[in-house]
């Protein structure tokens, strides 16, 4: 239910706002959701703000990105852009899964979802350094 209402959230903020900073805002949402799994005490109150937290940031997260992905390209190239991010968010969430895990067996719980805050983090400041969409860029081109 929180998911559902938040991806409507999300939609309607999207399209009014900038898409970057509400993606970025999206991300970092999963950051604060993976500091607190380390810093909190873990009773089912907690957890029940952290499962939210969690809400919050997919619903963000899967709104948003084919969205900032189809302002960034021209008509012509949706196709190619949303299989692009298809197999990047593929690739790096293996990847992230695998380090992940590794990082939980040998080191524990806080040190993977450290370095998961870290990723959170990155990509959040990543996405914010992405230029502007422009709103005319259904170029032939």
């Amino acid at each position: 239910m929180l998911y559902a209402a938040c991806s409507f959230l999300a939609g309607w903020f999207a399209d009014r706002l900038d898409k970057r900073r509400l993606l970025a805002g999206g991300y970092f949402t999963a950051a604060l959701m993976a500091v607190a799994i380390i810093v909190l005490p873990l009773n089912v109150s907690t957890l029940a703000a952290i499962f939210a937290l969690g809400g919050i940031y997919v619903a963000i997260e899967e709104t948003l990105e084919d969205s900032l992905c189809a302002e960034l390209v021209s008509d012509l190239h949706h196709g190619m852009a949303f299989g692009t991010l298809a197999t990047v968010n593929g690739i790096g969430d293996f990847a992230s899964s695998l380090i992940v895990g590794l990082l939980w067996t040998a080191c524990g719980t806080s040190v993977a979802f450290a370095f998961s805050a870290v990723l959170f983090i990155g990509g959040g400041l990543m996405v914010l350094r992405v230029p502007p969409a422009r709103h005319a860029m259904h170029s032939r081109l």
